[in-house]
């Protein structure tokens, strides 16, 4: 498993978080948060305020906050749980009166059992329901800005101010100034899911099981699929048996196995009605996706909202469409190369059917599906993560046919089968290597003779590798109709492990024709024939890629564990796998691991052991995945890296015209993008800026 490297950095830095998130509260809180005083400050401030309303489910609201804090005050004792229970409701009402009563603001959502907060979708801010936005604001309009053919995505969170049983959503069509539409089909819905994780989710995906929080993270379409036990903090997954449905409990370190192809499970195609409880907020999920070709302009749809049957308010969705579609992914430092994306994965034909038992087709449906998730999110360049059989070929080619089938770029084709040969053979390369250090160590005849016998023993051991890999280089090649495949060399190789492949990736190279990718760090730099593609551990940093391009020209470097997947933060999600990358002169992003399961551990596992949380970007079902706000960040994130490719097109095109202003434009364009600092830029930031130098030069361009 790749998340070895930098071990004992990141395991100290994370027994640090467990033993500060493993103190007592009370050391962690405020001391005044919750004490009876500073509750009964709280209670006289509301009191003050209640009266400045005019909106009744509002005021009815707030006075039952009041009311519940005083029946707190009136007992003799306050125990720590009710004095914050009560500290967070009063803030929260206290919160929610101010953002609801601005200066100027117009009655918004005045009747309305709920108060509707916009939000930015992905943001480094849990919305929790003790929680409203500190980044939203009291609204009813939700913006997008979306090339043609992008998926995008807005958010927004309902404060509720009583108790609500259903609450329903219907998308209208979309209305552009030029008479085109955006159809409501092109629009989905979620409820996000909080659920519980370790102390350390959110930010890491390393295991802290002192104590369980709240995060957010599913995108639902039926809320119920998960049902939290608040008391033992722990989570059930609803399993839909062919005898009844029934909850079963994920939780626990480690957790019951529980088997996603015996135990199915699917969430709903469409947003189901959700359940609101007073003052607990909830957060949804916009998911849109611009039709390709859908003329530039301001499109204008609404989002109608009822509760318990009667009509609750509106949201007016704008989509302001581009007047261009993005490009695939360039690397920064040369428009001319590829950025591939790419992702670590379990989604292969051998793994479903060991799973199903059997069921070809249930196994071609779950994976097309899987594989046109990924496209979606941007990861056209899949590796197949399951070596090429000479035995039994059929499924390797029907797994290409789906990928090819979901959108999947096959050329390059990353890795057709291993750079190496069997491992239980490199207890003969160490004989060699012991033979060898005593000829040098004593140069005698007969320690001569015991080291050129342990190396013809070891050169007999490739010979069967090199046949395997001549007939996968040849099956493949014929299947994918180009010769540009890479095979994998050992994962995080020890130095003896590399020199052990040496042979092997030279006879790759320049007897077959082919390329080798391996994981790795600086050691790689001092091998006698290094690899044309390596995925260096640990945080992306020009030195790196410039060390690893000086090499030659066919060398390309990625990058994993900054971090692997895990951490709920999409705003992390998107920096890591997006414009750090991109700006460190990376050609790539594959990281460790779309969901990791195993045979004894579940995808829907919290725990893998000890160490490490789950390693989930999604979660998957019997026949598809559910996505994540981290899975949506990863996506904004390679968007980002096609919009910078836009605009260095765009500018290319601009200096080579001739034009003066157009040439000013697009060297301030260049410019900014190069000094802009993206590890302290707020994304939203940069992909408007983006747009802006765009649209300038773009504009400009149209004017000749």
């Amino acid at each position: 498993m790749m998340r070895k490297r930098l071990f004992v950095a990141a395991i100290t830095v994370c027994l640090l978080l467990m033993v500060w998130t493993g103190l007592p509260h009370k050391v962690q809180a405020s001391s005044e948060n919750g004490s009876r005083s500073e509750l009964s400050t709280q209670v006289n401030k509301l009191n003050s305020l209640i009266t400045t309303t005019s909106r009744v489910p509002l005021k009815q609201f707030l006075e039952s906050v009041r009311d519940q804090a005083n029946a707190v005050l009136e007992t003799s004792e306050i125990s720590y749980a009710q004095g914050l229970t009560t500290d967070k409701a009063l803030k929260y009402a206290l919160k929610l009166v101010k953002d609801t009563n601005p200066s100027g603001s117009t009655e918004l959502w005045a009747n309305s059992p709920f108060i509707v907060y916009s939000v930015k979708a992905l943001s480094p801010e849990m919305r929790l329901p003790d929680n409203l936005p500190a980044d939203g604001k009291v609204s009813d309009q939700l913006k997008i800005v979306s090339a043609q053919g992008e998926f995008e995505a807005a958010s927004f969170v309902l404060a509720p101010l009583s108790d609500v049983s259903s609450v329903t959503f219907k998308v209208y069509d979309l209305q552009g100034s030029s008479g085109s539409t955006i159809p409501a089909s092109a629009i989905d819905m979620h409820v996000v899911k909080t659920w519980y994780q370790g102390g350390t989710a959110w930010q890491s995906y390393f295991f802290d099981d002192s104590k369980d929080v709240l995060v957010p993270e599913l995108l639902l379409h039926d809320e119920n699929l998960i049902n939290l036990d608040d008391g033992q903090k722990k989570n059930f997954l609803r399993v839909d048996y062919p005898t009844g449905s029934q909850y079963v409990n994920i939780s626990g370190s480690p957790p019951q196995f529980f088997n996603r192809w015996t135990q199915p499970v699917e969430d709903s195609p469409v947003l189901l009605p959700i359940a609101l409880k007073q003052g607990q907020s909830k957060q949804m999920w916009v998911t849109t996706k611009v039709p390709s070709g859908t003329p530039e302009g301001v499109y204008t749809g609404r989002i109608g909202i009822t509760a318990n049957g009667a009509p609750a308010g509106q949201l007016t969705l704008k989509i302001n469409v581009l007047p261009f579609e993005l490009p695939d992914p360039k690397t920064n430092y040369d428009l001319n190369k590829d950025f591939y994306v790419m992702m670590m994965h379990g989604s292969t034909m051998k793994n479903e059917l060991k799973g199903n038992g059997g069921n070809t087709q249930l196994a071609e449906q779950t994976l097309l599906n899987h594989y046109r998730n990924l496209v979606e999110h941007n990861v056209v360049n899949l590796p197949p993560h399951s070596p090429y059989d000479v035995d039994r070929p059929q499924n390797f080619l029907r797994q290409i046919e789906l990928m090819k089938q979901a959108g999947v770029h096959l050329n390059p084709f990353f890795g057709a089968g291993p750079a190496f040969t069997s491992n239980e053979y490199y207890s003969i390369w160490n004989s060699y290597l012991i033979a060898k250090n005593a000829y040098e160590a004593n140069p005698t005849d007969a320690n001569r003779a015991a080291m050129e016998s342990k190396y013809n023993a070891y050169l007999a051991t490739l010979e069967p590798a090199k046949d395997y890999i001549r007939q996968t280089f040849d099956a493949v090649s014929a299947a994918v109709g180009h010769t540009n495949i890479y095979f994998d060399g050992w994962d995080e190789a020890e130095w003896n492990r590399l020199l052990w492949q040496q042979p092997l990736w030279n006879y790759i190279k320049e007897d077959v024709g082919a390329k080798v990718f391996a994981t790795g760090n600086a050691t790689h730099l001092e091998l006698p024939t290094t690899e044309e593609f390596i995925d260096w551990a640990g945080e992306p940093t020009r030195e790196k890629a410039n060390a690893w391009h000086a090499l030659g020209s066919d060398k390309l470097i990625t990058n994993y564990a900054h971090p692997h997947s895990g951490p709920e933060n999409p705003d992390m999600m998107r920096q890591r796998h997006g414009m750090w990358l991109y700006k460190a002169n990376y050609d790539a992003t594959y990281n460790y691991i779309w969901y990791f399961e195993s045979d004894i551990v579940s995808a829907w596992s919290e725990y893998i052991d000890a160490t490490f949380r789950g390693f989930n970007f999604v979660y998957p079902t019997k026949t598809d995945v559910i996505d994540t706000l981290a899975w949506e960040g990863f996506r904004e994130g390679i968007d980002d890296i096609r919009y910078a490719t836009k605009l260095k097109l765009v500018a290319q095109d601009a200096l080579a015209s001739g034009d003066a202003a157009r040439i000013a434009a697009a060297s301030k364009a260049l410019t900014w993008l190069e000094k802009t600092d993206e590890r302290s830029t707020n994304s939203d930031l940069i992909r408007s800026e983006m747009i802006q130098h765009i649209m300038k030069m773009l504009n400009l361009a149209h004017a000749e």
